[in-house]
């Protein structure tokens, strides 16, 4: 064989990890290492096996001798004994097959673990366990693999089967305390990281997460300290944090600060990185729609056939019960719960009022109250078990659902839901957490997308609004709301239009529409119906404004398009700029103080309360909006008139900058004027 390849005719009896082979030959030898081979046995040139390498010595490869002596030898046993032989041979190939296989899996799975396929990995070590569910290494990679994939309550599970295996092996107790880190339980990670320090005190990972770990509590426990005192709710925020972690809830790294009556918010006691877990809320802690369905309440409501008109209301309904059940489950949550809503603009008095005035966020609170009384006199009307139950705890019910409302999927079904703690946390439009119901752990659980500094504030997002939804449904209002701030414009046809009586019939004698709508001319909107999208507006105006041969554009099989009208004509669009101009002159017109008297309130920031920094914030909003729409017709008008030859050096300008306005101009502008060429 080649000088590189050992043979067992070749190596010394004391070669390490070789046992030499003990033959007796069947006539005497010669001077070869093994007896001579009858001539009528043909010579075979050396075949290579391969074998596991190991550090001491090259794979082994039979000698070419060997391998003729044993079909020698086989023929010259009886054949009781070759049959025995060839069992004993084909378990032996299993057996090795076996452990191959099992090693090839799990090099498999390391691999992919190491380029971050965790997904791979996983499949490679389920089948290696599937294999030896005895190899306690097996399970510490499977536990790290299910780590790096989040699922933590399995990589703890498979943490303990790895020690249960092999209880003198640290690593297995490194697993375990990283997998109880992440699943919030911090004294009971130190105590697994403590215990593999037991065994092995060097070693460089645990003792990283156990100084960690104990900087985390000792941090946890000073922070705690920092913040019990003043808080007027402090036994009724006790009460409902004992009730919680009594039932499983896991929020180590948060807590409750009290501001005023109507403000309240959660704060972190530690710094907090990003991908961490901060709050986890089984699922029986959290109320929904189907818990409330299910209860005495709403099972007479299901029974009285009313059909409920918003969703909302059987949560609300659910929670006037549990309200004056005493012994209710739910009595320490219900206890934390805002008693009235002062800061609602559905509840202010003529003295707030006076700052809205020719704000349309009045009318809109006021139909949100009539909805409410509706709904509730229709539920007394077909259910008399509720009668018993007053029309503002009904209102007071709706809004604790509409201020702290979560839309979840749980196993398959959407639900709205009160998740305690969870709906503590304030607004904020760039969120700095993500949160989902975790079918694997069976719960509400809230992570940080972005690290969070000690004591700080942590928020949620309840989504992009505009300024009104914000104001009437949660009582509060954004700063440098620009592209969702909103105002209502009035579009109306001409009377002095040729073609009137025709629209007019189209129409079906309504010749006004309401646009409530944002300054941009974008698609990119917050609004929930057709007349809360500013194209929607622009295609309106344009069929009010649309002359003979235009309105062949609009026509269609069942009379003419209202919404996705693009221009028509610079003499269109020229027109429609300019009513609604003057439709945003009239409404600025209801408003008794100009804008820049709000702007000048807000820069001094001198208010009697945040009731009424709120209403100088909604209608300055509103005034920006309608200051928009006059400007833009001011701006656009001239360049609707230039040839194209001066228009395409500024256009060019507005492609390079992007603004509302310069959106409108390579939208509408250019086209209109280039094809005018």
């Amino acid at each position: 064989p080649p000088s590189h390849i050992t043979t067992l005719s070749s190596l010394p009896p004391s070669s390490p990890g070789v046992r030499a082979p003990s033959l007796v030959p069947p006539f005497p030898s010669s001077s070869h290492s093994f007896p001579l081979l009858p001539p009528s046995l043909p010579a075979r040139p050396p075949t290579r096996l391969r074998a596991a390498a190991t550090p001491h010595h090259h794979p082994v490869v039979p000698s070419p001798q060997l391998s003729r002596r044993k079909a020698y030898e086989d023929k010259r046993m009886p054949k009781k004994n070759r049959r025995q032989r060839k069992k004993a041979n084909a378990a032996k190939v299993a057996a090795t097959a076996a452990g191959s296989g099992e090693n090839d899996l799990k090099d498999k799975g390391a691999k992919a673990f190491g380029r971050q396929d965790y997904k791979r990995a996983l499949e490679c070590f389920n089948q290696a366990i599937d294999q030896d569910k005895e190899d306690f290494k097996l399970f510490s990679n499977r536990s790290a693999t299910y780590y790096h994939m989040h699922s933590y309550n399995e990589a703890l599970e498979d943490a303990q089967m790895c020690i249960k295996l092999k209880p003198e092996w640290h690593k297995g107790y490194l697993r375990e305390g990283m997998a109880l880190e992440k699943l919030l339980q911090f004294p009971e990670a130190k105590r697994s990281f403590a215990k593999g320090l037991e065994i092995t005190p060097e070693d460089a990972a645990l003792k990283k997460n156990m100084k960690q770990i104990e900087e985390l509590l000792d941090e946890l426990k000073l922070s705690e300290q920092e913040t019990t005192a003043d808080n007027p709710d402090g036994d009724r925020f006790t009460r409902l944090v004992k009730w919680m972690k009594d039932g499983g809830c896991k929020f180590p790294k948060l807590y409750m600060k009290y501001y005023t009556e109507d403000y309240r918010g959660v704060h972190t006691l530690c710094s907090i990185p990003p991908e961490d877990t901060v709050l986890y809320v089984p699922k029986d802690y959290i109320m929904t729609t189907e818990m409330a369905k299910e209860s005495a309440i709403g099972k007479a409501i299901r029974k009285s056939r009313y059909d409920i008109r918003s969703a909302h209301s059987w949560l609300a309904c659910y929670l006037c019960q549990e309200k004056h059940n005493k012994e209710s489950f739910w009595r320490p949550y219900i206890d934390i719960l805002p008693d009235k809503y002062s800061n609602m603009p559905i509840f202010f008095e003529d003295f707030y009022k006076k700052f809205l005035r020719g704000s349309y966020s009045l009318e809109m609170a006021s139909n949100r109250l009539l909805d409410l009384r509706h709904e509730y006199e229709g539920i007394c009307r077909m259910c008399p078990e509720f009668r018993k139950f007053h029309h503002l705890e009904f209102v007071w019910g709706r809004l604790v659902v509409i201020t702290r409302n979560f839309g979840l999927d749980i196993h398959g079904t959407e639900t709205d839901a009160l998740v305690p703690y969870a709906d503590m946390l304030n607004h904020m439009p760039e969120k700095q957490t993500d949160w989902k119901y975790d079918n694997k752990v069976k719960g509400f659980t809230m992570v940080t997308n972005r690290h969070v500094a000690r004591g700080e504030q942590i928020f949620d997002s309840y989504g992009r609004k505009c300024q009104g939804r914000y104001f009437v449904n949660y009582g509060f209002t954004i700063d440098n709301n620009y592209n969702d701030n909103d105002a209502v414009i009035y579009a109306d046809l001409p009377q002095d239009d040729p073609m009137f009586q025709m629209k007019s019939n189209f129409l079906h004698g309504r010749r006004t529409r309401e646009f409530q709508v944002p300054a941009h001319y974008s698609e990119d909107s917050t609004g929930q119906s057709d007349n809360n999208h500013p194209r929607n507006m622009f295609s309106f105006f344009r069929f009010l404004h649309a002359r003979d041969s235009e309105l062949m554009v609009l026509s269609t099989n069942e009379g003419y398009k209202l919404k996705d009208v693009d221009p028509i004509s610079i003499r269109n669009e020229i027109a429609i700029l300019k009513h609604i101009q003057k439709a945003a002159r009239e409404s600025l017109k209801k408003f008794p103080d100009p804008l820049s008297l709000d702007h000048k309130l807000l820069k001094e920031n001198k208010f009697m309360d945040m009731n009424h920094r709120n209403c100088v914030m909604m209608r300055s909003g509103e005034k920006e909006t309608l200051h928009w729409y006059i400007e833009l017709a001011d701006k656009a008008i001239p360049m609707l008139k230039m040839p194209w030859k001066d228009l395409k050096r500024v256009a060019a300008k507005c492609h390079q900058q992007k603004s509302r306005f310069n959106y409108y101009v390579t939208q509408v502008i250019v086209p209109l004027v280039k094809n005018q060429k």
